[in-house]
């Protein structure tokens, strides 16, 4: 099958069954995002059903992607869809906690694409970072959380942690990184190395 048969049918797929999948809002955002970069590797965290990963397979194709999937089903799903696709030979997938796998990864990654437990992204960013070549670029998406990650209403108690762990995300990589947030969908935030500033 082509990558956009296979791309049809797992959309349909996700929708159906209520699996997140990358929003039509934010696809354009974050495939510009990679395919700015040239990238020859990719890091995934958060494949779910192998969607995004084929998506920048599609747009990326000299660039391999290693993705990284916690949930058993989801992971099965995602290695039978890039199978399909006929991508299994560039797209490696690893079932188990990112913290547990990236430190066992070798880089250099020229993308970062965060979309895992949005809790851990900066924690899952920390343990990445050594692996980024130096002209990577980072995308996160659903940083802005419904909005309340930049809004002053205040935060329903069951999201606060969450809220209170993007927002310091967002903090680390405006600090660190030449950051800009597309508010379409939930937010996707790309971050670029700062450029060296001369005198």
């Amino acid at each position: 099958m082509e990558i956009r048969d296979v791309l049809q049918a797992l959309e349909e797929e996700a929708l159906a069954a209520g699996v997140p999948i990358l929003r039509e809002s934010e696809r354009e955002a974050l495939l510009e995002a990679c395919a700015s970069t040239a990238p020859k590797r990719i890091l995934e965290i958060g494949t779910a059903v192998g969607f995004s990963a084929l998506l920048m397979a599609e747009r990326c194709p000299g660039a391999e992607i290693d993705t990284v999937e916690l949930d058993p089903d989801r992971h099965a799903r995602a290695v039978r869809a890039i199978a399909d696709a006929g991508c299994a030979g560039r797209i490696r997938c690893h079932l188990g906690d990112a913290a547990d796998i990236i430190p066992s990864l070798s880089g250099p990654y020229d993308f970062l694409y965060l979309d895992g437990p949005k809790g851990q992204y900066l924690r899952h960013l920390y343990l990445a970072e050594p692996l980024l070549s130096p002209r990577a670029v980072i995308a996160a998406d659903n940083v802005l959380f419904r909005g309340l990650v930049e809004s002053g209403d205040p935060v329903p108690h069951r999201y606060r942690t969450l809220v209170m762990r993007l927002r310091d995300y967002l903090a680390y990589v405006r600090a660190h990184y030449d950051t800009a947030i597309h508010p379409e969908g939930d937010g996707l935030a790309v971050s670029r190395k700062k450029e060296e500033r001369y005198e």
